[in-house]
C-alpha cells in the first residue's frame, strides 16, 4: 500500500444520567462552593457498539467518583482516569480559556511520562478532564471533555496497515485474547507483546521499553508490537489513546522510534474481532535529535472534544424529567393510573380528568377530603375558597391542617394551598380568601364595596373553572354559587354532612331548560330535569346562625364521615367525565328496572352516575335518588337566572337584605296559595345536614 500520513480519531464522552446525579449531591451535601479540588474520576471505553457509525465512547457513571477502582462498574473493563473540574456560575464556565486549561492540566500527563510514572502504571495516559457547570436548580449540565495529548509529534507514515489474521498466526491470537481478558482493567490500556509464529505474550511496558534500550533487536526470533485498547473501532485510523503511548515511546526509547518501523495493534471489538495492525514510520529520521528536542520543548496540548453538533463547543444535557424531584413525583403520582388504564380501563380518558379545573367552595373537613381524593385522580389545577381561619379544632379533622397552623391563626385558603403543594408539588393551586355574600345576611353600606369585590371575584372564579364542589358550611353559603353555576351552565358537585349521614348530589344542567315542568314519573333523569341542591326547597334559604349555640353552628359529625362523602363527591364527577352524554347523563337509581331502561343508556366507562346519593352509617346504607327540576326553585330557576342577569350585583343586594323576595321572584309565594298546591306532584323535604 501507499504511505498515508497518520491521522487519528477523536474519542467521544457518554454520561449515564447516575452520574450527574452523583455529582448534584456531592455538589450539595460535600463541594458546596469549593472550586479549586479537582474532582477525582474513573471512567472506562465501551466494548460493545454503542451507536452505528460512531467510535465507542468514554463511559461515565455515578461510580466515577468512587476513590477505589474496584468498587466501580469500570472494574471490568478498559479503565481510564481523569478529573473534573466545577465551576460555581454559568458565567465563570462560559469565559474558561479551553487551550489554558487544557495546557495546565495536560502538564500531567507529560509529567508521567518523563518520570516514569506513566511506564510502571501505564493507565495515566488515559487522561481525562471534564470541565462543568451545574444548574442545579434546573437540572441542567454544561459540560465539554477533553483527552489531552501534546500538540507536536513527529510526521508519521502508516507504511503498512492490516488485520490482525494476516500479521498473526492463530495461536499467537488465541494467546492474545486469553491473556488480555486476564489483565487488571488499568492494564488493558497499554502494553506490549512479544510475538512468535505461534505463540503471543504479552509485556509490561516498563520491561518492553528497557529490552528497547538495552538489548539487540538485530536477529531476534521474536517481533514486538505495542498494543493500545481503541475506543474507535468504525475508523480505518487509530484512536486518539495512541497519541501519548507515541509520545511515551518517543522519550523512553528514541532510537528505536526514529530509526525502526513501530509496530502497533489497535485492539478493538469484545474478542479483539476487529483488531487493526498499524506499522509506522517516522517520515523524516534525518536529524532525529533535533526533532526529539523540540517534541519535548512545546508546553501546548490538544485534545477537546467536539460537541453534540459537531462543533468545537460543551454539551449541554437536561436532565429535569429524571433528576427533577417535582418531575419525579409527578411520574410516581400517576403510575397507579396508568396502571389502571393499563389492565383494568383500556379507554379511560386520564387527560379529560387531569385538565379539569376544580373550583372547591369550603376548605373544611370536606374540602381538605376532596382535594385529597382529587389529587389522586391527577387533577393539576385546583382553587380553593374560604374565608376563616384553623382553629386548634379543625387540625385533627381537616386533613391539610396542621398545629402550627392553628397557632399562627392562617387562613385556611392559604394554608391548604401550600399543604396540597407540599404533597404534589406540580399542582397549579390557589387559595382565595373570600366571604360569599348569603341571603339573610343583610350587606350594610360599610359593607357594600367588600360584597360587591367578593361577588366579582366569586363570578371570575367559577366562569373560569369546569367544575365547582360546592363544600361550604351552611345552606345559604350554596346558595350564590348554586345561581352562577346555573347561569354558567357549570358542573356543580354537592356535598353535606349530618352527624351520621351525607348527601353528595350533582346538579342538573340549564343551559336549555325546558319551559314546561318535569316529568316527575321518569326514574331516570336526564341531565335538563334533575334538581339542584334547593329545588326541595318551598322556602328561600336565610341567616341560619342567628340564636344558635355553638353545637348547633357546627356541624358535628362522625369523624370517618367527610371521607366518604369526599371520595363519593369526586368518583361522581370522574363518573362524568366518563359517560359519554357528559353532564346531560340520565340519573342511575336504586332499582333501575333494565326491561325499561338499557344497562347502556345509564352507564359510562365507569359505571352507572346517579343524581344524589344519600347514605347513612347508622345502618351501613346507600340509596341513589332523584330531585326533580322545580321551576320554581329559588337558586336555579328561570326567573332567577334571567333576574342575574339583567341586573347583576343589584340583585344579589336585594336577594340578601329583602325577606322573601326570592320566593316572590321564583313565583313560589304565588304557588303556595293555590288551592291545588297538594296536587302538584312535587315532593319537598328538609335536610339539616351542612359542613363545616
Amino acid at each position: 500500500m501507499m504511505e498515508e500520513c497518520l491521522k487519528f480519531t477523536k474519542v467521544t464522552t457518554v454520561t449515564d444520567p447516575t452520574f450527574w446525579a452523583k455529582f448534584a449531591e456531592l455538589k450539595i451535601d460535600k463541594l458546596k462552593l469549593d472550586e479549586k479540588t479537582d474532582i477525582h474520576l474513573w471512567g472506562s471505553y465501551l466494548t460493545k457498539p454503542f451507536n452505528e457509525g460512531r467510535a465507542n465512547p468514554l463511559f461515565l457513571d455515578c461510580t466515577s467518583f468512587n476513590e477505589n477502582i474496584d468498587t466501580t462498574s469500570h472494574n471490568s473493563s478498559i479503565a481510564c482516569h481523569g478529573c473534573m473540574i466545577n465551576m460555581n456560575t454559568y458565567e465563570a464556565f462560559r469565559h474558561v480559556q479551553p487551550q489554558n486549561l487544557i495546557d495546565n492540566m495536560g502538564k500531567y500527563i507529560m509529567d508521567s511520562i518523563k518520570n516514569n510514572d506513566a511506564i510502571k502504571e501505564p493507565w495515566r495516559l488515559s487522561y481525562f478532564i471534564v470541565a462543568s457547570y451545574a444548574d442545579l436548580k434546573k437540572y441542567k449540565f454544561f459540560y465539554w471533555v477533553a483527552h489531552p495529548t501534546p500538540y507536536q509529534l513527529p510526521e508519521l507514515n502508516c507504511v503498512q496497515l492490516s488485520s490482525l489474521d494476516v500479521r498473526l498466526s492463530v495461536g499467537a491470537i488465541e494467546s492474545l485474547l486469553e491473556n488480555f481478558l486476564q489483565l487488571d482493567c488499568r492494564l488493558k490500556n497499554y502494553f506490549a507483546i512479544f510475538v512468535t509464529k505461534e505463540n503471543s505474550k504479552i509485556i509490561h511496558l516498563s520491561e518492553a521499553i528497557e529490552y528497547l534500550i538495552n538489548e539487540d533487536l538485530d536477529g531476534v526470533s521474536f517481533e514486538i508490537y505495542f498494543a493500545f485498547y481503541d475506543p474507535c473501532m468504525s475508523s480505518a485510523e487509530p484512536g486518539w489513546p495512541l497519541r501519548n503511548l507515541l509520545y511515551l515511546l518517543f522519550w523512553h526509547a528514541p532510537i528505536f522510534c526514529f530509526t525502526r518501523p513501530i509496530n502497533v495493534i489497535s485492539l478493538r471489538g469484545e474478542k479483539l474481532e476487529n483488531s487493526i495492525i498499524f506499522e509506522l514510520k517516522v517520515k523524516d529520521s534525518s536529524n532525529w535529535k533535533t526533532t526529539h528536542d523540540a517534541l519535548f520543548r512545546s508546553e501546548h496540548f490538544v485534545g477537546w472534544e467536539t460537541n453534540s453538533n459537531g462543533k468545537m463547543g460543551p454539551n449541554i444535557i437536561d436532565l429535569s424529567n429524571t433528576m427533577d424531584p417535582a418531575k419525579l413525583s409527578e411520574r410516581a403520582i400517576n403510575l397507579n393510573l396508568k396502571l389502571m388504564k393499563w389492565r383494568l380501563v383500556p379507554d379511560l380518558n386520564l387527560d379529560k380528568i387531569s385538565s379539569l379545573k376544580c373550583l372547591l367552595l369550603g376548605a373544611g373537613t370536606l374540602g381538605c377530603s376532596v382535594a385529597r381524593v382529587l389529587l389522586g385522580w391527577a387533577v393539576n389545577n385546583i382553587v380553593l375558597v374560604d374565608s376563616s381561619t384553623v382553629s386548634h379544632s379543625n387540625t385533627v379533622r381537616q386533613s391539610l391542617y396542621v398545629h402550627q397552623d392553628a397557632i399562627e391563626r392562617r387562613f385556611k385558603a392559604d394554608a391548604a394551598k401550600d399543604a396540597l403543594l407540599r404533597i404534589n408539588p406540580n399542582l397549579n393551586v390557589e387559595g382565595v380568601v373570600l366571604h360569599i355574600p348569603m341571603p339573610g345576611h343583610v350587606v350594610g353600606e360599610s359593607m357594600l364595596e367588600s360584597t360587591r369585590s367578593a361577588f366579582t371575584k366569586l363570578e371570575e372564579l367559577i366562569a373560569r373553572s369546569d367544575v365547582v364542589f360546592l363544600l361550604l358550611d351552611s345552606r345559604e353559603a350554596r346558595w350564590l354559587p348554586t345561581l352562577l353555576c346555573a347561569a354558567m351552565d357549570k358542573i356543580v358537585i354537592n356535598a353535606a354532612l349530618g352527624f351520621d349521614s351525607y348527601t353528595v348530589q350533582r346538579h342538573g344542567t340549564r343551559k336549555s331548560v325546558p319551559s314546561s315542568n318535569p316529568n316527575l314519573t321518569s326514574q331516570n333523569t336526564a341531565g335538563p330535569d334533575l334538581g339542584c341542591y334547593f329545588c326541595n326547597d318551598v322556602t328561600q334559604p336565610g341567616n341560619s346562625q342567628t340564636d344558635r349555640t355553638l353545637d348547633q353552628q357546627c356541624t358535628v359529625s362522625r369523624p370517618g364521615l367527610s371521607q366518604i362523602a369526599a371520595g363519593l363527591a369526586v368518583e361522581l364527577l370522574v363518573a362524568l367525565t366518563q359517560h359519554n352524554d357528559g353532564i346531560d347523563c340520565k340519573a342511575m337509581m336504586s332499582n333501575i328496572d333494565e326491561t325499561k331502561v338499557g344497562e347502556a343508556e345509564l352507564t359510562g366507562l365507569l359505571g352507572g352516575v346517579p343524581h344524589t346519593i344519600r347514605g347513612s352509617l347508622w345502618n351501613h346504607d346507600m340509596r341513589l335518588t332523584v330531585t326533580h327540576r322545580f321551576p320554581s326553585c329559588t337558586a336555579c330557576s328561570t326567573p332567577l337566572i334571567d333576574e342575574y342577569k339583567s341586573r347583576g350585583f343589584d340583585f344579589i343586594l336585594d336577594a340578601c337584605n329583602t325577606p322573601n323576595y326570592l320566593e316572590k321572584l321564583s313565583g313560589i309565594e304565588e304557588l303556595l296559595k293555590r288551592p291545588d298546591w297538594d296536587e302538584c306532584g312535587f315532593d319537598f323535604e328538609t335536610s339539616d345536614e351542612n359542613e363545616d
